[in-house]
């Protein structure tokens, strides 16, 4: 039954991937021009099928980064700090599979920073513009309340 539905979507594929990229783009050109934030550049030769957008806050603090994130949430966005993850696979923390555990400082610093947004490829222009107005102004408000 699996293989039947997925091999259904195939046709789909092209078109998901274009939505996709389409939508990273845009919400990382909006993204990009606030001075707190960082998206990473696609690694050549890697050919991306985003369904989401990473992106790095920079010159912030923890309290500061969990205010951003706690104020997306509250806007209705949720983005997920990997650094502040209880389930992620992407923070070492959470890896049961490797003994003994150690603490490793800058990745964990590293991980505080890193932030993942969901894009689904239903998302249109104005949608994706909405969601960003959310991110840019949650981070804007955080750095209003610092400078306070």
């Amino acid at each position: 039954l699996s293989a039947a539905l997925a091999r259904s979507q195939l046709p789909e594929l092209p078109r998901r991937i274009a939505d996709g990229l389409r939508n990273h783009d845009l919400v990382a050109a909006r993204l990009e021009t606030c001075p707190y934030i960082v998206v990473p550049p696609a690694l050549a030769p890697e050919t991306r099928a985003p369904d989401s957008i990473q992106f790095n806050l920079i010159n912030l603090d923890d309290k500061s980064i969990t205010a951003f994130a706690d104020a997306c949430a509250a806007a209705g966005v949720k983005v997920q700090v990997f650094g502040l993850s209880t389930d992620n696979a992407r923070a070492f923390w959470n890896w049961e599979f490797i003994e003994p555990r150690q603490d490793l400082p800058k990745t964990r610093k590293m991980l505080m920073s890193a932030c993942d947004l969901r894009l689904p490829v239903q998302l249109q222009p104005d949608d994706l513009e909405a969601v960003t107005d959310v991110v840019l102004g949650a981070l804007n408000s955080v750095i209003k309340a610092v400078a306070a």
